[in-house]
């Protein structure tokens, strides 16, 4: 095999074990969650906002949409600077561009919005 074509493909198989390992864990804490409330409404206990936030359950869309753009853009600048360090400036943008302009579109929606929370 071609020894050039694997660091391409060892980068997106790492990238997609991140994307895999993050979705499965966000998967199981939601149903570990779904039956922490579950056993609280079975004894017949009220659910109160704080309960709900100490579960994890409530994240503000305000601070998410921050969060969200902040990574993204932090992202993108980050292989943007990878490509210039390694003199290979196009490359850097290719894989820069987009999450840091899904990052800035994150950023306008969070200054934009007027949230309720």
């Amino acid at each position: 095999m071609n020894e050039d074509i694997l660091i391409p493909i060892a980068a997106f198989a790492s990238f997609a074990a991140i994307v895999i390992t993050y979705f499965a864990y966000n998967s199981k804490h939601k149903i570990e969650v779904q039956n922490t409330i579950r056993k609280v409404l079975d004894k017949g206990d009220n659910l109160t906002p704080e309960l709900l936030q100490k579960l994890g359950t409530y994240n503000s869309p305000r601070v998410m949409d921050l969060r969200k753009g902040l990574a993204l853009c932090a992202i993108g600048a980050a292989a943007l600077l990878a490509g210039g360090v390694v003199d290979e400036l196009r490359t850097g943008i290719a894989f820069g561009v987009f999450p840091l302009l899904l990052g800035i579109a994150f950023l306008t929606v969070w200054r934009l919005n007027r949230y309720d929370d």
